[in-house]
């Protein structure tokens, strides 16, 4: 009997020796911390995805995009970086799948995309210190999830690659989705014969040996689930040269694919991997092929990823039956001088030049369109009254903005601390806006130098409290009865997280996973009519809000005006949630409002202005360094030509 973990002469040296490591793959990958790639994957959860991946890695990108539909109901599918990099614009989060990172059309269409400022954008890494990872240091709104090992390594074709990646995938959408990890099968072969019609894996290489032995096509019918499985096998069939392969669903090979079985049935083995969800269809088109073809019907039982995890490992096997009647080891076929040429080919980003591509950034981030000539003026004329205006004093939104959204339970970075300090010696006031009770105000403590306290003002609670950064007394409010109707209803809510905090000015919670933003808060407002219940519902990027007296970040620059003496010249406000129902929005809304993030609709309001791929506190970094105070006020030079 034929095992993983024992060698056979019958199999070429180098794939050999990966297949043989699969189980050792197999279990580092159930063994390993997915966390990261958890908190990648809610960010996912919400969106159409663009799963990317460039040779065997489009095998993992293809595997992504199906468990990604079944798991969200979202639109996903696999797309090659020149997709990518030929799009003039996608409305989709984008995940790059690479093992070395290294891959340089991977690496271009992610700087393309992150230019583009697509959200969600990540990469999964199975190694440390890649060139992609330098990239995306460059557009720090990015995710890159390194999940490196020893045992991830792979020769010509993936394989180690492949099976840790798609292991590291089921694992973070069940614990994401609560479906349970136990399900998972401990050991490959377990794998196999829980969800497969093989017994073992020398059935599989038996099986393979039979219907392709001396057959010089292959041709792969397959249910959806399985799409994966065809894919990487058309593509291990080529990438090595064992025989010739096409690949259609079951539906799609009746519409004139058959036609091949009319004319070459001697020449053909039909492999047909048939789910449990298709065993009707997928048994009935096999059974109808001539009787001169050769046929070997794979069915597969049980949850779906599984199943999708199992046909990859089928068809790592039916590979290596290939491989052994052309006596080719595809593990180390030897790259001829034109492949390497092939290979190293570069493509060119559709992308605007300097100085446009930041002008075409800020006009896409409006939803307007980059080359008509009204969008422009108002880009320009943004432009020039920014550059005209001396500002009395600055304000600024917390999460998102002075700190990013996740690290929230982390200080100020060094920076920002830096140019806040350097502005405030320089003479600049300061008014801060939070969702946040004492934890903000304890934070900035520590980030500002005492000398500069006195000259900053924080609006907790959305500022239903507004205190001077000097005043060290925590600034709790008072709690909301247990009893009062909203409480109880969010609890209850099918689309709502059934968290919540609460105090007399304000209740917090959240969507359910998986749900859209603008559905969680349709519904907190549909609860507030249906319990008579009055205020505002603003969204920070961590959670719903619902302003029970109706405070709004703007009330801040009332009272910086009252505690300060100022005039009546502009405050320039700097936040990430400009677009309503965002806790920026109106805050933003003013021809001196800018936002590192999300913008109104408004023409000449609430524009971002950093440079293209620039969001969050990498952006409100860019604008501090740009702003100069002296007794005069404040003056801010755009730099218009910068890239990251």
């Amino acid at each position: 009997m034929y095992s993983i973990e024992a060698e056979s002469p019958r199999m070429p040296s180098r794939y050999r020796r990966e297949l043989s490591g699969l189980d050792e793959v197999y279990r580092r990958a159930l063994e390993m911390d997915v966390a990261p790639l958890c908190a990648a994957v809610e960010r996912w959860a919400t969106r159409p995805m663009l799963m990317v991946g460039s040779g065997g890695s489009f095998s993992s990108a293809t595997f992504a995009a199906d468990l990604h539909k079944s798991a969200t109901g979202k639109l996903a599918r696999a797309a090659t970086p020149l997709e990518v990099i030929s799009m003039t614009d996608c409305d989709a989060g984008l995940a790059c799948f690479t093992a070395s990172g290294r891959n340089h059309d991977i690496v271009a269409a992610f700087r393309v995309a992150a230019t583009r400022e697509t959200e969600p954008l990540c990469a999964l890494v199975l190694a440390e210190g890649s060139p992609l990872e330098k990239v995306a240091g460059q557009f720090r709104y990015t995710d890159i999830v390194r999940m490196a090992h020893t045992s991830f390594k792979d020769g010509y074709l993936a394989v180690a690659s492949l099976i840790g990646t798609v292991i590291l995938l089921i694992r973070a959408y069940r614990a994401v989705f609560g479906r349970p990890e136990n399900e998972i099968p401990k050991r490959i072969v377990e794998l196999i014969r829980e969800t497969t019609s093989f017994a073992d894996l020398e059935a599989i290489s038996a099986g393979g040996d039979r219907a392709i032995h001396e057959r010089s096509c292959v041709s792969v019918l397959y249910s959806s689930e399985l799409s994966a499985t065809a894919v990487d096998l058309e593509s291990r069939f080529v990438e090595a040269a064992l025989s010739a392969l096409h690949i259609a669903d079951l539906r799609n090979f009746g519409h004139g694919r058959h036609y091949w079985m009319a004319r070459k049935a001697e020449e053909t083995a039909v492999v047909g991997l048939i789910s449990e969800t298709q065993h009707e269809l997928g048994t009935k088109t096999m059974s109808l092929l001539p009787d001169e073809v050769s046929t070997l019907p794979v069915h597969f039982r049980g949850a779906r990823d599984l199943q999708a995890v199992a046909g990859l490992v089928v068809g790592l096997f039916f590979a290596d039956c290939a491989a052994r009647a052309a006596k080719v080891d595809p593990g180390k076929p030897g790259v001829p001088d034109f492949g390497r040429k092939l290979y190293h080919l570069k493509t060119k980003s559709v992308a605007p030049k300097h100085p446009d591509i930041n002008q075409t950034a800020a006009i896409r981030r409006k939803c307007g369109d980059p080359k008509a000539p009204r969008w422009i003026e108002h880009y320009q004329y943004v432009l020039k009254r920014i550059d005209a205006a001396r500002y009395e004093a600055l304000a600024f939104d917390y999460d998102g903005t002075l700190c990013e959204t996740r690290a929230r339970a982390g200080p100020l970075s060094a920076v920002i601390a830096g140019e806040l300090t350097r502005l405030g010696d320089a003479g600049a006031i300061f008014g801060i806006a939070t969702g946040r009770g004492p934890s903000a105000g304890i934070e900035l403590r520590a980030a500002i130098p005492d000398r500069l306290h006195d000259r900053v003002l924080v609006g907790y609670y959305n500022c239903a409290v507004i205190r001077p950064l000097t005043d060290r007394s925590d600034p709790l409010v008072t709690g909301l009865d247990q009893e009062h109707p909203l409480i109880a209803a969010i609890a209850d809510d099918p689309l709502l997280t059934g968290s919540v905090r609460s105090n007399a000015v304000q209740i917090s919670t959240g969507g359910r996973q998986g749900i859209r933003v603008e559905d969680a808060v349709a519904e907190v407002w549909v609860l507030m009519r249906a319990n008579g219940v009055k205020g505002d519902v603003v969204v920070s990027g961590h959670s719903i809000d619902v302003c029970l007296k109706g405070q709004s970040k703007d009330d801040l620059l009332t009272a910086m005006r009252e505690s300060f003496e100022l005039g009546d010249g502009p405050i320039l406000r700097i936040g990430d949630r400009g677009r309503p129902p965002g806790n920026d929005w109106k805050f933003l809304d003013d021809p001196h409002g800018l936002s590192v993030d999300d913008v109104s609709a408004h023409p000449v309001h609430c524009w971002s202005l950093a440079p293209a791929g620039m969001k969050g506190t990498q952006a409100t970094e860019h604008y501090l360094r740009r702003l100069r105070w002296s007794a005069g006020g404040g003056r801010l030079r755009l730099d218009t030509v910068t890239r990251p």
